[in-house]
Formats: structure tokens, C-alpha cells, sequence
């Protein structure tokens, strides 16, 4: 946010939270506050030197279940308490909002830096702030370290336009009349607030007031924010899950050419076979020279402390072996590749394997009591707990240790069970989705725009003992995702009649 923007919509702030009282403080992401005023909205700030913003909401982002200490220590110290008054220094991008306590106490915003309590301060008044003429500016390349508040957007503008042109703004600046309110857009993905038109940008589209500027630009931007740690998490868990799949298929290889190399003891028996009327098959030797149907001579190692015959059966034996493990690498190498990187169409779950079913018509019925169940678009069986009563049931009886169990982030919901075929098999982003938004519909965000939900393995949730039927402990969260609650796809995978 640039400086002369942010003088006018600090500006309008005050005007909107003056005599509002400050609820409550959250950080719902690194360098990001919201600070929750009532009836006054939500003033949600994100704190950056170049990406810095601030705008009045009247929802706030969703927040970690654990506050930072941090915002802890701001509620400690503005909990409750009135803005009574602004003091400004926004060429610094800073402000001071007095609140009503027995001692002085002022909540610093500052947009580089956070939130800060302080006590009584000296703030130098905005009259006070020079101004040079334009001729002073384009005779002084390093006038903006006396006038911060010539930033470079400023600077670069001043340049581009002719001299009356430049004057005027210059003027109007400061005199405290902005040309407008701009996000102007430059280049891809980068957009700027501006308080005057930029005049080589893309495209500039002009607001009423700063304020609602700033909540245009900030929405988009908060969730990118917020979303990123997610698919920072959700990246380094794919380079973990795709390091661990490639070593598995190069020990899988290993074990290939390895057993490749046993099926070949085959033709040494095979040669033994067909030689073995002219040998003593009791004879105990380490090594014959013997030719094949080919008439070509091989030299055989063998094992002294066993007879011909019994080297014979050895190296059958042993070929029997390396076949049926090649078959079960081959398998192995079916099921780590998964159905989505299968083209085949018979590696897809509806094609391949039958969907999971109970094992017999009672527990069928049973289920049916217990769970609402879907099948996702991918043909994979998921289960949702009618009640937190059966949550318990549904995760001892029907769910499998390596399947995976979603539930609402920060908030009561229905727990519900993805089924998966093995540890290893890779569940479809698609299906992972669904189930995420089918957990989602059964929760207390089912009426919001966008829902967090948490995924784990069912190995790693506990029920806690003693407590209300439903209360879990999770000691390892492998997944969060954020869904639209679409209940059209309930209808739409529903695999049962309620």
C-alpha cells in the first residue's frame, strides 16, 4: 500500500471505528491481525514493507485452534478497550489509535511492522509535513530521504507526466486531495492501490472511497495468503510421497533383476535334465561341463555338499520361486503406480477391483444405521457418521488403520472415512476433494464460501478417554484442505437411501 494512499484511508478508518470497542485480537497467519470491533467489523491487517494492506471486513479469516502468544499478549493489553483517538505518521505507513484506559495506552499500526502497545507518545501532527515544489524534485535525485512521503510510484508518476500535469498532482497531494481511488494493474498478477492514476499501467479501475479500494484489493489477496502455507504443506508432503514411491520402485527393480536372475537357474536344471542319464545323479561334484539341446557347452557351478540331482531340483526350485516373485513385483508395481497414472482403463478403480463392502448383509444393515455412504466419482467408498454417538463405531468397525479420516478444521462436524485398498495406493486429488466437501456439509461451515477440513490416517486418530462420544485426538495431521460445501454433490454420490 502506498504511503499517499494509505494517508486517506487511515483517514476513513477513523472515521468508521471512533469510538468502537476492540473485542478481541487473532493472528490467523504469520504477519497477519485481525482485530475483531463488534458491530464495528473485523480490521483485518497484513504487514509486509512491499505487499503491506489493511481493510474493515465484516467476517473474519478462519484461526489456528492455539493463538500465538503474540496475540495473547495483545489482548492482555487492548481487550475491550475504546479507540478514543488517531494520531498519523503516514509517510512511515504507522498510525496510533488511542484507547480508553486510566493510563495513557495507544495501539500502534504499523503496516511494515505489526501491532505494538505503547504508552504516552510524541507524534509529529500531518500540518507539519513540507512539501517541495516540482522544480525542487527534479533538481534533488535523493529529495524522498527529506520527504518520505515522494514514494516511488509517486516519483515514477511525477516523471512520466508533463510538467502542468505533474504540478497539479503535486499540489493536490499537498493540499490532501486525492485524484481517486485506483487499483491499478500492471503487468501479470501485479496490481498496486493508488490515491492517483497511474498512467502506463494495464488498466485502473476507480472506487468511492479508499476503504472500499482496499477491501477489492485485500479479499483476493488475504486468501492467496492464507492458502499458502497450505499448498507450501501440501507441496512438501507430494516431493515426500513421490522421494518415497521412487525409492520403492528402484528397490522394486533391484528386486527384479534379481529375481529375473533366479528364474535363469532353470535352464542350468533344464541342461542337468537332459544330460543326467550319462551322469551319476548320486555323484557329489562342484562343477560339470554339459552342452544344451543347442549342442553348446556350459560350465555349471555347483554345490559340492549336494549330489547332481539334488543341485538339479535346487536350481528348479529356486526358478519356480524367482517366477512367482516376478508376478508379485509386477502386482506391487501395479498398485504403487495407482489409478490415476494408469491410461488403461482397467486400472481404474471402477473397472478394477470391486468397491468396499461390508463383509455380510448384518453389518451392511448395520452400517446403513451408523453412516451415510457415498461412492466418489472415482468409484471409492466413503462413510459419514450419522451422529457423534456411532463416530467411534465407524472408526473401530468400518474404517481400516491406513484409510483416511476428514473431519471439519476448528469446529464440530461429522467424521468421515475415506476407504483406501492398501497403505500404499494413491487416492485421486478428485476423490480426496469430495470427500473433504461431503465432511464439509455435515459441519458447522457447511453455509460459509470456503471450508477447511483436516485429513489424517485413521492410524493416527484417538478417542479420548472420558470424554463427550465423538471427541478424538489426532497426533498427525496429513493433509488440510479448503473446499467449496457444495450440496449438490451429496445428492449427486450418495450411494444409498437415507
Amino acid at each position: 500500500m502506498e504511503a499517499n494512499f494509505f494517508r486517506f484511508a487511515v483517514r476513513e478508518l477513523f472515521d468508521r471505528v471512533q469510538g468502537v470497542r476492540v473485542e478481541k485480537v487473532y493472528m490467523p497467519g504469520q504477519d497477519l491481525y485481525t482485530l475483531d470491533m463488534g458491530k464495528g467489523g473485523n480490521l483485518i491487517l497484513c504487514c509486509s514493507r512491499k505487499k503491506g494492506f489493511f481493510y474493515l471486513s465484516s467476517s473474519k479469516p478462519s484461526n489456528p485452534s492455539h493463538p500465538p502468544a503474540r496475540a495473547m499478549w495483545l489482548r492482555k493489553h487492548i481487550k475491550n478497550r475504546r479507540i478514543l483517538d488517531m494520531k498519523k505518521m503516514w509517510p512511515e505507513r504507522r498510525i496510533f489509535l488511542r484507547l480508553f484506559a486510566a493510563d495513557p495506552v495507544w495501539l500502534e499500526l504499523d503496516l511494515v511492522k505489526g501491532l505494538n502497545v505503547v504508552g504516552d507518545l510524541e507524534v509529529p501532527l500531518e500540518k507539519s509535513i513540507e512539501w517541495p515544489d516540482l522544480e525542487s524534485f527534479f533538481a534533488d535525485k535523493d529529495i524522498w530521504k527529506t520527504h518520505p512521503q515522494l514514494t516511488p510510484p509517486l516519483r515514477q508518476e511525477l516523471t512520466r507526466r508533463t510538467p502542468d500535469a505533474a504540478g497539479r498532482l503535486l499540489q493536490d497531494l499537498a493540499a490532501g486531495r486525492p485524484e481517486g481511488f485506483f487499483i491499478c494493474e500492471k503487468g501479470r498478477d501485479r496490481f498496486a492501490l493508488s490515491c492517483f492514476r497511474i498512467t502506463d499501467s494495464d488498466s485502473c479501475r476507480e472506487f468511492d472511497s479508499a476503504l472500499e479500494a482496499c477491501a477489492a484489493f485485500a479479499e483476493p489477496e488475504l486468501q492467496r495468503l492464507l492458502d499458502a502455507p497450505l499448498e507450501k504443506a501440501r507441496e512438501k508432503e507430494e516431493k515426500k510421497r513421490s522421494r518415497k514411491l521412487q525409492k520403492k520402485l528402484q528397490q522394486l527393480q533391484e528386486d527384479h533383476q534379481r529375481l529375473l536372475e533366479m528364474t535363469s537357474l532353470g535352464e542350468k536344471g533344464k541342461i542337468i535334465q537332459n544330460n543326467l542319464y550319462q551322469l551319476d545323479p548320486e555323484q557329489k561334484t562342484a562343477g560339470l561341463r554339459l552342452k544344451d539341446e543347442k549342442g553348446r557347452e556350459h560350465e555349471l557351478d555347483l554345490d559340492p555338499g549336494r549330489t547332481v540331482r539334488e543341485n538339479m531340483q535346487g536350481f528348479f526350485k529356486r526358478a519356480r520361486k524367482g517366477k512367482r516373485g516376478l508376478e508379485a513385483v509386477a502386482r506391487r508395481k501395479k498398485e504403487l503406480a495407482g489409478p490415476e497414472r494408469g491410461n488403461n482403463k482397467t486400472d481404474s478403480p471402477k473397472q478394477g477391483k470391486e468397491a468396499w463392502q461390508p463383509r455380510s448383509s448384518g453389518a451392511k444393515s448395520d452400517l446403513a444405521r451408523k453412516a451415510h455412504v457415498f461412492r466418489s466419482s472415482d468409484g471409492y467408498t466413503i462413510l459419514r457418521a450419522r451422529n457423534s454417538r456411532v463416530a467411534g463405531d465407524l472408526l473401530r468397525e468400518y474404517a481400516s488403520w491406513f484409510d483416511y479420516w476428514l473431519h471439519s478444521q476448528d469446529g464440530p462436524g461429522a467424521h468421515t472415512i475415506l476407504k483406501r485398498r492398501s497403505r500404499d495406493e494413491v487416492v485421486p486429488e478428485k476423490t480426496l476433494e469430495e470427500a473433504a466437501v461431503l465432511a464439509a456439509l455435515a459441519s458447522f461451515q457447511k453455509q460459509e464460501g470456503r471450508a477447511r477440513i483436516m485429513c489424517a490416517l485413521v492410524k493416527d486418530v484417538k478417542p479420548v478417554k472420558g470424554a463427550a462420544p465423538g471427541r478424538v485426538k489426532v497426533d498427525r495431521v496429513h493433509d488440510s484442505l479448503v473446499v467449496v460445501p457444495d450440496p449438490e454433490l451429496e445428492a449427486g454420490l450418495r450411494a444409498e437411501k437415507s
